[in-house]
């Protein structure tokens, strides 16, 4: 079965035959009716049967005719009847009516019809039938056919001439039928092809190129503004409207497939409309016809009009290349900038300084003042870095405050150098944002191309390490790559690592130190203290690894797990009958979280069994004095949910009686550098009994640190010191430990 598109060849042919055999057998059944009709009346003369037996098959004929006319899918039952009818009234007129000599020609009738209605396989058997019959009629001695032997051998011979000439007629014409009908096919596939096509919003054209004639439907012209017949039909016309930047490689393009002799040309370009735009369309065609020698003599093909389709790519290429906030490259279009730059830096022998740079303080501007507050920091340092550095530089966003900017072109290694310091300087200015004034700086790592002689993504890597060192060296400042840097800043990534698979994997504890009233010598409280379970080097002390964490996200980590650890703890000491106050050491970037208070206030949710004041949260005095306002104001807000503030380390301050006032504390511990000495040193002593008689003034417990002997424990009695901790007390224990030290201290203290 041939099919193209959605016509189907033998569908149509059937149609068409169905049609052309209507209309023969309906002129068949009235001619045939009529005759019949007509010949009953002549032969009621001489026979009244002959002439009833005519009239009978004229008046089923015009019936048959009537039944055709209303029931016309019934063509090809009604066919096979009606030359079944013919050939009983032809084989009847043949039996009884011998004084007709011309009776034997409607078998030549009969066998026309049949091929006609019924296919040349029917026509074959009808001539079988009618040659039998003949042959067989004559033969029989009941019947006088009046012919001699002669006449019927002729007869037959005629019929099987008549069927040689129809037979092959019959091949011949539905050869040219088959011819036909696929061009026929082919014009209305073409013609629904191009409806839809154009329906679809695709233009239609051909081309032929030997005769440069370019052939297009009404929507191309649309697409463009035109009229329809305004671009005429030559292709040069086609190719002069086509964008400049374009001309050339369309025509190579053409060119190259032409020489093809398979495949199908695509390609895109922008062509002009009417009113001076552009629009992108893609052009997509085919050769269907070549000459002898084989060239191009006929291409066809369509219009597609992809202009709103390349607007979208070209914002997505925009949203995949530019970071959406500050407008600037991101990383993906930082990597291929870098690349041009490592290769034009090469070419033009100069030198280029790759800077990792990340903002000092941003994260306050993101706690404090909120999200959109921190954007338009981000913003307006983008702003800053793009003003100081040249228009060849390169200036990307990372990601959250981390920038990286490219000098090129430098003759000398120090030349970026002065860069940095205007770049430093730019940023370190203040930045108003809802009536308030904040300041953040940027901590800069830089390397050097070629003498870092490594690629892009080493760079960049190298530049990182090297922002990290700027940070440690104190933050607003730019440091040079180098490799002995580069290997301790890898060890502290590897240490810190460490540090958070130490985490996940519960290697941490919190060991206790008592607390205990210095007069009734009784067990007032604990201070936990973290110590690291390490699988190779033992139990570590908070001095070992407790700095590696500062400044990241693990020190805030780390805290959470403390206070989660120590309220546990608090809870199954509670079960058993210790009650006691727990005291926790917070760094002072987990005080100053803005959401510090509200998770302490869920953990606390957690253990409703616990009496108020159980928890203490202790702070170094230097963490608090950083910002007095901000902290006093996270204190507060943890004192509503009972939680008490101790200042640690008091004295090392050295602004503390001044702003003492303000902090709003419950307890001064006082350092244990002042408390080891005092029995030697006059000026320790001094400063214990000043710090004793402050928190008395402020109405301020008090607590010694570092009380190792029991001489100094009843020293600090006399001079009226409340509560002490010490290894002359006690060591930090595990908390498993604590209720048989306990046992022992109510049995026999200092013992």
């Amino acid at each position: 079965m041939i099919k193209s598109g959605s016509f189907n060849l033998n569908s149509f042919k059937n149609e068409r035959d169905h049609i052309y055999k209507y209309i023969f057998l309906s002129s068949v059944l009235l001619l045939n009716g009529i005759i019949s009709l007509g010949m009953g009346f002549i032969r009621w003369q001489a026979s009244p049967t002959l002439g009833m037996i005519d009239f009978g098959f004229g008046v089923l004929f015009l019936l048959l005719a009537v039944y055709l006319h209303h029931y016309r899918n019934r063509v090809e039952l009604l066919s096979s009847i009606t030359v079944a009818l013919s050939f009983c009234l032809f084989l009847f007129i043949y039996i009884f009516a011998p004084y007709n000599t011309m009776r034997l020609s409607l078998f030549f009738l009969l066998l026309a019809g049949s091929f006609f209605l019924q296919g040349r396989k029917m026509g074959r058997i009808w001539l079988g039938i009618s040659l039998l019959s003949i042959v067989t009629v004559h033969a029989l001695p009941y019947f006088n056919t009046g012919y001699s032997f002669i006449d019927i051998f002729t007869s037959c011979l005629y019929l099987l001439s008549l069927w040689f000439v129809i037979e092959n007629y019959e091949r011949l014409k539905e050869a040219q039928r088959a011819g036909e009908d696929k061009q026929e096919i082919l014009r209305l596939t073409e013609e629904r092809l191009r409806h839809a096509l154009e329906g679809a919003g695709d233009a239609v054209w051909d081309w032929k190129p030997q005769q440069e004639e370019f052939h297009y439907s009404k929507r191309f012209a649309e697409m463009l503004g035109y009229a329809e017949d305004e671009l005429g039909d030559r292709s040069e016309r086609i190719f002069k409207i086509i964008h400049p930047d374009d001309e050339r490689r369309v025509r190579s393009e053409l060119h190259a497939f032409l020489k093809k002799h398979a495949g199908h040309y695509v390609s895109e370009m922008r062509l002009g409309c009417k009113d001076g735009s552009w629009k992108w369309i893609l052009c997509r065609g085919t050769v269907t016809q070549r000459d002898e020698a084989g060239a191009p003599a006929l291409m066809v093909g369509t219009f597609s009009d992809i202009t709103l389709l390349k607007q979208h790519e070209k914002q997505l290429e925009h949203i995949a290349h530019y970071d959406a906030l500050t407008g600037i490259p991101n990383r993906v279009l930082l990597a291929d900038r870098l690349q041009q730059a490592l290769a034009h830096t090469r070419r033009e022998g100069s030198i280029m300084a790759v800077c990792y740079l990340d903002l000092d303080g941003f994260k306050l501007v993101n706690d404090t003042m909120g999200h959109e507050a921190g954007d338009r920091v981000l913003i307006e340092v983008t702003r800053r870095i793009k003003e100081t550095v040249r228009g060849d530089d390169t200036v990307a966003r990372l990601g959250g405050d981390e920038f990286a900017v490219l000098l090129l072109g430098l003759r000398a290694a120090e030349e970026y150098a002065a860069s940095l310091n205007r770049l430093l300087e730019a940023i370190s200015q203040p930045i108003e944002i809802k009536g308030k004034l904040f300041e953040v700086s940027a901590s800069i790592g830089v390397a050097l191309f070629p003498t870092d002689d490594q690629d892009a993504d080493t760079l960049l890597r190298h530049a990182d390490q090297a922002m990290y060192s700027a940070k440690q060296s104190g933050k607003n400042r730019y440091y040079l790559y180098d490799a002995e840097n580069d290997l301790r800043a890898r060890s502290h990534h590897e240490f810190l690592r460490r540090l958070t698979l130490a985490l996940a994997k519960n290697e941490f504890e919190l060991y206790y130190q008592p607390k205990v009233d210095m007069r009734s010598l009784q067990l007032v409280g604990a201070e936990a203290l973290i110590r690291w379970n390490h699988p190779e080097r033992g139990v570590l002390a908070p001095a070992e690894f407790l700095h590696a964490v500062e400044g990241t996200t693990l020190e805030i980590e780390l805290g959470d797990w403390v206070v989660s650890t120590a309220f546990e703890q608090l809870e199954a000491w509670y079960q058993v009958g210790l009650s006691m106050e727990l005291s926790i050491n917070i760094s002072a970037r987990h005080l100053q979280a803005s959401d510090f208070a509200w998770k302490l206030k869920r953990k606390i949710l957690r253990h409703p069994n616990l009496p108020k004041g159980s928890l203490q949260v202790e702070v170094l005095e230097t963490a608090a004095l950083g910002d007095i306002p901000r902290v006093s104001d996270t204190i507060e807000r943890c004192r509503k949910i009972g939680i008490s503030f101790a200042l640690d380390d008091f004295g090392t301050g050295y602004s503390s009686l001044s702003y003492l006032g303000r902090l709003p504390v419950d307890t001064l511990k006082i350092d244990q550098s002042f408390i080891r000495d005092m029995l030697e040193d006059k000026g320790d002593r001094a400063i214990v009994q000043g710090v004793i008689a402050l928190a008395r003034a402020f109405d301020r417990k008090i607590v010694a640190e570092g009380v190792e002997t029991e001489k100094l424990f009843r020293e600090l009695v006399e001079m009226g010191c409340e509560c002490g901790q010490g290894y002359g007390i006690a060591r930090p224990m595990p908390a498993s430990a604590l209720p048989g030290w306990l046992e022992k201290w109510n049995r026999a203290p200092f013992s």
